[in-house]
Parts: C-alpha cells; structure tokens; sequence
C-alpha cells in the first residue's frame, strides 16, 4: 500500500509541474508573442565583386526595406546594422542586368518575411581610355595695354587622357581651357585646370581627365613701333607762406605712343608735359591741363590725330604745421546768485597746432578759457578748464586744434558772500581785480 500511494503522491505532483510550466510558457508567449511588421529603417546594400573593366551609367538602388517577424525582446534592439544586405555584381554584362540583393539578420530569432525592392536594376558599360589634345583659349586679348601683342600659348603637357563609360569618352570633342591676358605686359605662366567638353560646349562630368591641370605659358611682348611711357609734369615757383607742394599727380599716369622704330626706339621712358606750372603764392590744391612734349613724328595711341594730347596735373598743396603755446585768463561761468569763487590759478597755458599761416596771425582775444561752476554749491572743487574759439564755423581759426591745456585740473573754492546789515549807513564800493593780458609763447613749425 506505502510504495502505490508514494506513486500516486509522485503523479501528481508531476502533473502539477507540468501544468505549471505550461501556464508559465502561454502567460509567456502572450507578452513575447512575435509581431510581424517592416522594419522602421532601410538596409544598406552592400556591393560584392564589383568588376574593374566596366563603368556603371545609371544610379542603382543604394537601400532596402524589410519585413520582419520577431519578438518583442528582439523589436527593441533591433538597428539596421543588425541585417546585412548584399548584391553581387560578379555575372554584370554590357547593358542593363538585374542583381537580386540578399538580406539576412545577425539575430537568429527573427525571421525576415519579405524583402522590398529585393533586387536593383544596374546599367553598365566598358571602361574605356583616349588621350585628347589641350586646347587653350586666351581671353581678354581686347583688354591688353596698347601696343602690347599675345603670341599663341604653350602647353604642358600638350594632351591629357580621358577614362570612363564608353558614350560619355565618346561624348567628348575637346578638352580645353583659358586663360586672361587683361593688362599683361609680361610673359606669363599660370597653371590651368581643363576641363571635357562636348559637341555644345557642356562639361561631361563622368569622365576622369588625367592631369587635371596643366601648364601654360603665354609670351606677350610689346609691337615694335609702340611704346609705353610714363607722363611727367613740373611745377616752378613757391607756395605763400606756411604752405608747400605735397603732391604732384598726372592722370593718366602712362601712354602709349607710336610712330618712326628709331625714334621710339630712342625715347626714353619718361615723356614731360610741355612747359611748368607755376605755384608762386597759391595757398590751396588746384589742377591744370597741359599738353605732351613730344619727338616730331611721335603720336599718342588712341588720341585725335589733329589735335594735341593733353595731360590732368594736379597739385597738392597743404599747409605747413606747427605750433604754440598761449597764456589765456580764466573766466568763471556759471556762478550761482550769492556766491563768490576763488581759483587757485588765475591763467593757464595752452598748447595749440594747425597752420603755422594761422598761427602767426593769431589774436589770442579771440580764444576764452572758462571753468564751468553750473549746479556746484559752496566747497572746493577740482574742475577742468576748457577753450573756446569765439569765431564763426567758417573762420581760419577752426583749423586749429587745442592740444593740451595745463594745468588740467584746476582748484574752485565756492562760497557764500556775506549778506548786507539792514539800515547801514555805509555801502562798499566793488573791488575789481585787474587781469593780465594773454600772451602767446611761438613754438617753432615744422613741415610735415
């Protein structure tokens, strides 16, 4: 009887694992249940065996999408790196083939379903090769200086190979280049990048041009019957007092002149503007037109052949700067009703540049150093002295600038003046207190 209940015991304690371990595995498979969706991002495709002797024309398919069944566990980390999608290109041929694409999954749990777009479409041709000449265009040859001539550019290396799918090669009917020889007065080299062009002048870029750049060198030289020079101009006499020549310009600043080879090759390389010009007295710039002295025979290129060429001369003329040191009273402003001031200072000393014209025609009574006092009450103060010009804004006197004023500070003393007693039988005359005239101390000019 003991061994058949302990067998019965034993059965049923079997039968209640087995029914547990069945709950546990459908409880499971309910939150771990598959789920069959496309996966949110694409694929990339991967090419295997790509062959070297063929160029592809079209733009094939670079991605795909799967549809995939995986659990729940699995859904969430899940990234595009955990497939690997592959399309060999081994068997292409000339024209279009169809390569299927094959993807699989890192994670051997999930089940791909369905591949979208499970093959790509690529469009070959053969890889082919021809070496074309260079050809260079020169450009700007209108904008070169007069007289001057560009010879034919040479080329280094003369022609340059072109590789890629056979109708684009074909496709090309020059390779070329350019290069501007605006205002060039000198031989040159500059180095040039080419390009492959086709029957309309386009770029085919599919091709691969090897060199891309190449070397040229351009001679321009002058002809030889021209010549360019430069234009000088003089000046005679001397500006007034206190001004000097501080510039002379001729526009323009160089011609071009032809005519007779010896003579041309005779001139130098400076031509004067025929006779001076005379600065005596003058006190501002001012400009003139004077013609070319020129060898008989000789004209300016460009210029009315009957009638003379004539040159713009202008001429700087600027004042001689210097300066000086004047001795100025100081005036109070701004002193509030019933006080007094007492400065420390009754003068101070300012400096002065502009002009030196102006400065030695100076009236210093013409200049006023003031102390503000405006809104200050009883007390001592340090205040800074200011000048002013007391002339109108067109007056000479403008030209002058206030470089220092010292001393710089200056010490006010403010108080209140005593009120006057009622019924005082005496009233006391106003004291005035003389001032001393400004004075001016010359310092020496000096031209800029």
């Amino acid at each position: 009887m003991l061994p058949r209940r302990i067998f019965n015991h034993m059965s049923t304690a079997v039968l209640a694992l087995v029914l547990a371990l069945f709950v546990w595995l459908v409880a499971n498979y309910e939150q771990e249940r598959p789920r069959k969706d496309r996966f949110p991002e694409p694929i990339p495709i991967q090419v295997q065996n790509r062959p070297d002797d063929v160029v592809v024309i079209n733009k094939p398919a670079t991605t795909v999408e799967v549809e995939i069944r995986a659990f729940a566990s699995s859904w969430e980390t899940l990234t595009n790196d955990s497939f690997v999608a592959t399309a060999d290109w081994s068997d292409l041929s000339t024209g279009v083939n169809i390569v299927p694409v094959q993807v699989v999954c890192t994670d051997r749990t999930v089940t791909i379903e369905d591949v979208h777009q499970d093959s790509v479409i690529v469009q070959v041709e053969p890889l082919v090769s021809r070496e074309v000449p260079v050809t260079i265009d020169v450009t700007d040859r209108d904008e070169l200086p007069l007289g001057y001539d560009a010879m034919a550019p040479s080329i280094q290396p003369v022609a340059v190979t072109l590789s890629g799918a056979r109708s684009a090669v074909d496709a090309v009917v020059r390779v070329a280049g350019s290069v501007s020889v605006a205002n060039q007065r000198t031989t040159y080299e500059e180095t040039v990048r080419v390009r492959a062009l086709d029957s309309e002048g386009r770029t085919v870029d599919t091709v691969k041009v090897e060199p891309t750049d190449v070397t040229v060198r351009v001679v321009v030289q002058k002809r030889e019957n021209f010549r360019e020079v430069a234009v000088r101009a003089r000046t005679s006499g001397v500006p007034a007092r206190g001004y000097f020549v501080s510039s002379v310009s001729v526009s323009p600043s160089t011609v071009t002149v032809f005519g007779p080879p010896d003579t041309i090759d005779a001139m130098g390389s400076v031509v004067d503007a025929a006779g001076e010009i005379d600065t005596t007295g003058v006190t501002r710039s001012f400009a003139d037109r004077l013609p070319l002295s020129l060898p008989a025979g000789v004209q300016v290129y460009g210029a009315p052949v009957d009638q003379p060429f004539e040159v713009t001369v202008s001429i700087g003329i600027d004042p001689v700067i210097g300066g000086t040191t004047v001795e100025l009273p100081l005036r109070i402003v701004g002193l509030g009703e019933g006080l007094s001031a007492d400065v420390s200072v009754p003068v101070v000393d300012v400096l002065l540049t502009g002009p030196s014209a102006i400065l030695d025609t100076l009236q210093t009574n013409l200049l006023d150093a003031t102390i503000d006092v405006s809104s200050l009450g009883e007390g001592t103060h340090q205040l800074r002295p200011r000048v002013n010009k007391v002339a109108g804004a067109d007056s000479p006197l403008q030209q002058l600038t206030v470089k220092e004023i010292l001393p710089e500070m200056v010490q006010v003393t403010l108080a209140r003046m005593p009120t006057t007693t009622p019924g005082a039988a005496r009233t006391l005359a106003p004291t005035v207190t003389p001032t001393t005239a400004p004075t001016r101390t010359p310092q020496s000019s000096t031209a800029p």
